[in-house]
């Protein structure tokens, strides 16, 4: 008897026996399953904050700070006589000193982006109607870099902060309801701070208005009395913040990364640079960078580490599956004594019998297996929609940037098959011994 024919063989004796082969298989189909189902969570939550940071700009980006240097304490009365270092005017990171940075950096970084907040207030166009804004300084660049989209004008340049015009780039909210639609470009805004000091900007550019990229997803108030931002150059925004630390010098930048540019090593780059041209005299302040990509990167090893701890405890139900599949193949060589004997009368020899017994078992764990593999992806598949259904519901404007991503494990679909069949022909090769090693005689004796 060749190989075919005890596929043949084994195949019909499930069809015989059809509901006993299903009840042998629900232990692997649900084993298999649940393995499936929990990988391709995990595997499709991993892609989902992958593409979700993705689109944020999240994984470009390097955050970098000017952070003293604390000395160790070894008592608490030293750490209270402690003075926070003064920062000699030399180490000061003024806006040139970042020019040259980036300079230094042009091939490996597309935008450096610095951020200085103004102050909450209102503002008008020029007409009766005034809308809530608030005002930051930011540096060229900080529109591509925020992954905002730019409508129509054009983003605050380096000659307007170098010469510290007074330009801005405002929402497209702004101007629906301070402009009454119409394009602000060329316009004069007047802005009014909460404390009564009043600005007047030029509108050089309008951005479209996103709650999620603009970091005002939770506010549940009307699109009327949203305060949109109002972006002007980074050294005007300075001159007017009246509790700006530029006299510190620039505490806190952001660099994006060009795409293929390992972030971690560029992040390490950058504190070496400023370390070294800044802050290696006298030892008291450092560039600390770190790259949001690193803690993505944690963040999956994390949900690796738990996936896979679930599966193995998901997995302990095929032992038991295997079990039932050594079961059923004992109740099989029972049932199947008397044909056993004949064919060992005609002939068969015990590798023969050994082996149809063997792929009987093996063609229910390797079904089994299949019909849990697909099972397992329709479960991944509907509870990743309903999470992510949840989480807009929970949240409507996350909708717009959340990129659900449904991504079955390959491997795990490769090892489940695997493991099927080696459940197959662990848990079915004593039973399958035992018919082959029967005496003829006996087997045609039982009744």
């Amino acid at each position: 008897m060749n190989f075919s024919e005890s596929i043949r063989l084994a195949l019909e004796n499930l069809k015989s026996n059809r509901l006993r082969s299903f009840l042998t298989m629900l232990g692997i189909i649900i084993g298999i399953s649940a393995v499936i189902t929990i990988t391709t969570i995990g595997n499709s939550l991993q892609k989902t904050i992958a593409a979700t940071m993705r689109e944020l700009g999240g994984t470009n980006l390097i955050e970098c700070y000017v952070q003293a240097i604390y000395p160790e304490f070894e008592t608490e009365e030293e750490w209270e006589a402690w003075e926070y270092p003064e920062m000699d005017p030399e180490e000061k990171l003024s806006y040139e000193k970042l020019s040259e940075f980036q300079e230094a950096f042009a091939d490996r970084i597309d935008q450096v982006v610095v951020t200085e907040d103004v102050g909450n207030g209102t503002a008008d166009a020029g007409e009766e109607d005034r809308v809530n804004v608030s005002v930051v300084g930011v540096t060229p660049g900080y529109l591509e870099g925020s992954k905002i989209n730019l409508i129509t004008g054009r983003d605050i340049s380096d000659q307007d902060n170098r010469q510290k015009k007074a330009t801005a780039v405002v929402s497209d909210l702004f101007a629906k309801y301070a402009c009454g639609g119409e394009n602000p470009l060329g316009k004069q805004i007047s802005v009014e701070s909460d404390d009564g000091t009043v600005m007047k900007y030029y509108v050089v550019g309008v951005y479209e208005y996103d709650p999620v990229k603009m970091g005002t997803m939770g506010d549940k108030i009307s699109e009327r009395e949203i305060a949109t931002q109002i972006m002007i150059p980074y050294t005007c925004a300075v001159e007017q913040n009246p509790y700006s630390n530029d006299g510190e010098g620039l505490q806190y930048f952001s660099v994006s990364a060009k795409d293929g540019e390992d972030a971690s090593l560029l992040a390490i780059d950058i504190s070496y640079y400023f370390n070294e041209t800044l802050y290696g005299a006298n030892g008291n302040f450092e560039m600390y960078c770190y790259d949001l990509a690193s803690e993505i990167s944690q963040i999956d090893t994390v949900l690796q580490v738990l996936t896979i701890a679930i599966s193995v405890i998901a997995a302990i139900s095929l032992i038991v599956g295997g079990v039932g599949v050594m079961n059923i193949m004992l109740v099989s060589v029972v049932e199947r004594t008397k044909e056993i004997g004949i064919r060992k009368a005609m002939g068969a020899r015990n590798k023969s019998i050994r082996r149809q017994f063997l792929t009987e078992a093996v063609v229910i764990c390797l079904f089994g297996g299949i019909i849990g593999i697909l099972i397992g992806i329709f479960n991944g598949f509907v509870l990743s929609q309903v999470a992510a259904a949840l989480v807009v519901q929970y949240q409507e404007e996350l909708g717009t940037m959340l990129t659900v991503t449904v991504s079955p494990s390959l491997t795990a679909i490769v090892v489940s098959v695997v493991f099927s069949m080696l459940i197959g022909i662990i848990f079915g090769y004593y039973p399958a011994k035992r018919a082959a090693n029967m005496s003829p005689i006996d087997a045609l004796r039982y009744e």
